[in-house]
C-alpha cells in the first residue's frame, strides 16, 4: 500500500447508463467550490466506465480548465466494482470521497463527511433525508434497504446513495465484485471498521430512473443474496450446506421409511407409488448438497490459510521483560 501524498481523492464514477455532459459540468462546478473552501490538498478522478464519447468530452473539458482532475477511462463498461477498485488503486489521497455523476446529495455536506473521517471514524456512509423524490422510489429504496438491515444485521438505512468518504486503506482491504459495491459499508462492518451513517439534504436526482425495472429488483435480490453467502458461511461453508442436505436427508430418507413400512407391514405394492422415486431423490440430492459443504471446507482449508476477515485497530506493546532485567544490571 502506497503512503497517501494528499489529503483527499474526489473519485466521480460514471458506468452502466448514459450520463448527461451538461448535469456532469454542472455537478462538478458545485463540487469543485466545496473542495476549494476545505482548504486540503485534494485531486479529482472521473472514471468512464465505457459511457460514451459526450462524458469523456466533457470531463476533458473539465480536466483542462481544473487542473487536478484525472481521467480514466474503459474501453468498454466493466461494471462499477471495477471502476471503484481501479479509482482507489490510484488515488493519492488519504481520504476517498465518492460519487455518481450527478448530484444526489447537497454538496454542502461536504465538511461534515470530512470532518468525520478526522475524528476516527473509517467509513462514512450518507443517507438521503428528507427524501424528494417520488412516492415510489421512496417506497423501493425503503423495502430494499429494509429487506437488506434484516438479512445482514447492519443497520444502514440508504445503501443506494453513491456520496460516500472513507479512508483509503478500508476498501483496499476490502474484496468485492459484480454489484457488490453497493454493500460496501455493510461489508466494512463485518471486516470491524468503524462505520458511521449520516443524513445529508437530498436534493432531486436527474439521473437515469430506476423505477419500475423488474430486472433490476432481480439483480439486487441476488446481490443481497451472494452478499449474506459471504458474510456467513466464507469461513464455514459446512453450516449452510450441511444443513441444507441433513434437511433434505430426512425427509427422504422418512419417506422411504414409510414406504418400506406400506410394502412390508400393509402389503400394498410400491410400482404405482412414486412417493417412493422421490424418497430416493432427496436422499441423493441431500447427500450432494451437503458434500458441497465438505468440499468448501476442504478448499478452505487449504487455500483460505492466507484469507484475513478482520481488521487490526491497534497493537499495544509492553516493554520487553529482558531488557529491563538488563538495565538493572
Amino acid at each position: 500500500m502506497s503512503e497517501p501524498t494528499l489529503d483527499l481523492s474526489f473519485v466521480v464514477l460514471a458506468s452502466n447508463e448514459k450520463p448527461d455532459p451538461a448535469l456532469f459540468t454542472e455537478m462538478m462546478g458545485m463540487w469543485r467550490t466545496e473542495l476549494e473552501q476545505l482548504g486540503r490538498s485534494y485531486e479529482v478522478i472521473v472514471v468512464d466506465d465505457g459511457v460514451g464519447e459526450g462524458f469523456f468530452d466533457a470531463a476533458q473539458s473539465i480536466a483542462r480548465e481544473w487542473g487536478a482532475v484525472r481521467i480514466v477511462r474503459f474501453r468498454r463498461c466493466f461494471g462499477e466494482s471495477v471502476a471503484l477498485d481501479t479509482a482507489v488503486d490510484m488515488a493519492r489521497g488519504a481520504y476517498v470521497v465518492t460519487s455518481t455523476w450527478y448530484t444526489q446529495v447537497d454538496p454542502k455536506g461536504l465538511s461534515k463527511v470530512i470532518g468525520m473521517l478526522d475524528e476516527g471514524t473509517d467509513f462514512v456512509a450518507v443517507r438521503r433525508h428528507p427524501r424528494v423524490d417520488g412516492v415510489m422510489s421512496r417506497l423501493v429504496s425503503w423495502l430494499f434497504n429494509a429487506y437488506t438491515r434484516w438479512i445482514t444485521k447492519v443497520e444502514i438505512y440508504d445503501l443506494n446513495c453513491a456520496f460516500r468518504a472513507f479512508r483509503k486503506e478500508v476498501v483496499e482491504e476490502l474484496h468485492f465484485h459484480g454489484d457488490l459495491f453497493r454493500f460496501i459499508s455493510v461489508l466494512a462492518v463485518q471486516k470491524g471498521f468503524r462505520v458511521k451513517e449520516i443524513p445529508m439534504q437530498h436534493v432531486r436526482e436527474e439521473g437515469p430512473s430506476t423505477v419500475l425495472r423488474p430486472g433490476l429488483y432481480v439483480r439486487r435480490f441476488l446481490d443481497i443474496l451472494s452478499l449474506f453467502f459471504l458474510m456467513k458461511f466464507t469461513r464455514k461453508p459446512l453450516r449452510f450446506f450441511g444443513l441444507v442436505g441433513f434437511g433434505f436427508l430426512s425427509v427422504g430418507f422418512a419417506i422411504c421409511l414409510w414406504m418400506l413400512y406400506v410394502r412390508l407391514v400393509i402389503g400394498h405394492a410400491l410400482s404405482d407409488r412414486p412417493m417412493l422415486v422421490l424418497g430416493i431423490f432427496l436422499v441423493v440430492l441431500g447427500i450432494i448438497v451437503a458434500s458441497i459443504g465438505l468440499i468448501g471446507e476442504i478448499i478452505i482449508f487449504t487455500q483460505g490459510r492466507d484469507l484475513r476477515d478482520y481488521h487490526i485497530d491497534s497493537i499495544v506493546e509492553g516493554r520487553d521483560r529482558s531488557d529491563e532485567e538488563e538495565s538493572d544490571e
